[in-house]
């Protein structure tokens, strides 16, 4: 049957190159990079146009990437840490610079992407090269026939990314989540396998 996006009971064994980047399963070896981003001086910002907050003690991250790597994908999702796989920001090959996620939606062969980058990384095509990756794998391998985004109206930079990767606004959610003590309103953006082809080959 085509059309149904991975197997829901799947690990994720999937690994991706791109020219800049290495998308794979975080390891252990991750936890101290991974914190510093999203749990160091940076948190706030970076965790604004997340539902969560980001995390508190490294035992939390740590406790993240183990469950990235032994949950089934119809748990909780594919989650992969983005590499710089040749140093060009961080001087150093292969350091974790953030996070990007495919994960199942309710209906068979639906899904959505979430993602987070370091602060210092902001700004250099980074998530754009990594969400391109992902979405490739989603309409590709996974064969599914929609992913969508759920971003909060006030997380301009996001809107601009899936904007310019062709994703379409399909509606605004009013007080989708309660976002540091007050409800935040969210814009569903979702793009079809047809569309995502057709835009590839253009």
């Amino acid at each position: 049957m085509t059309g149904t996006g991975p197997d829901r009971a799947a690990l994720n064994t999937y690994r991706i190159e791109t020219e800049r980047l290495v998308i794979e399963v975080p390891s252990d070896s991750d936890a101290a990079a991974l914190f510093s981003l999203v749990g160091g001086d940076d948190r706030h910002e970076v965790t604004a146009g997340l539902i969560w907050d980001g995390p508190d003690e490294i035992s939390e991250t740590i406790g993240f990437i183990h469950e990235a790597q032994t949950e089934r994908y119809g748990e909780s999702g594919f989650h992969w840490a983005i590499r710089d796989r040749t140093g060009f920001t961080t001087g150093s090959s292969g350091m974790a610079i953030g996070m990007i996620s495919a994960r199942p939606g309710v209906q068979p062969g639906r899904g959505d992407v979430g993602y987070w980058l370091g602060k210092p990384y902001w700004g250099k095509g980074i998530m754009r090269e990594a969400l391109t990756a992902v979405l490739d794998l989603c309409f590709g391998e996974f064969d599914q026939v929609k992913v969508e985004a759920e971003i909060f109206t006030t997380n301009s930079r996001s809107m601009a990314l899936v904007e310019g990767l062709g994703m379409q606004l399909e509606g605004t959610i009013r007080s989708s989540h309660l976002k540091r003590g007050e409800w935040v309103d969210a814009h569903l953006y979702g793009i079809l396998r047809d569309e995502w082809k057709a835009l590839r080959s253009s």
